[in-house]
């Protein structure tokens, strides 16, 4: 699998999970509210968190629409090399990942940063072209 399709599926993942709830939570919320009519708070909360993901949607699809294809690859790539520093989850916070990423992507990083991000996993490369970060062993 090529960086430009890891990109691509990054992002597909990231929109189709959150349109999965952002649909499905709603309506099994609805729903809730026949099956169990004695706790209608539960079907309030699922619906609440739909309308959450639907927000999160939109957020995606406007973050996925103004970036271009580069742009895209080494955001998921930034946040891919990130979280798998040691096959778990890194204890960084997923904020703190989503902002690297972005300076990343925005050519925002020296080349200390990248080449330290593409050291946490040397066998993904780097999907930039011009400023590729070099890994010395």
């Amino acid at each position: 699998m090529s960086a430009n399709s890891k990109g691509i599926s990054y992002w597909i993942t990231q929109i189709a999970v959150s349109a999965v709830f952002a649909i499905g939570a709603p309506i099994t919320g609805v729903l809730m509210f026949s099956l169990k009519p004695d706790e209608p708070g539960m079907g309030v909360i699922l619906i609440l968190i739909g309308i959450a993901f639907f927000f999160c949607l939109l957020w995606l699809i406007r973050a996925y629409r103004s970036m271009s294809k580069q742009q895209r690859a080494i955001y998921a790539w930034a946040i891919a090399q990130q979280m798998a520093a040691t096959d778990v989850r890194n204890p960084k916070s997923d904020g703190e990942a989503m902002t690297v990423a972005s300076q990343a992507k925005d050519g925002a990083l020296s080349p200390g940063e990248l080449a330290a991000l593409q050291a946490l996993r040397p066998e993904v490369p780097y999907p930039g072209a011009a400023a590729a970060p070099t890994v010395r062993r």
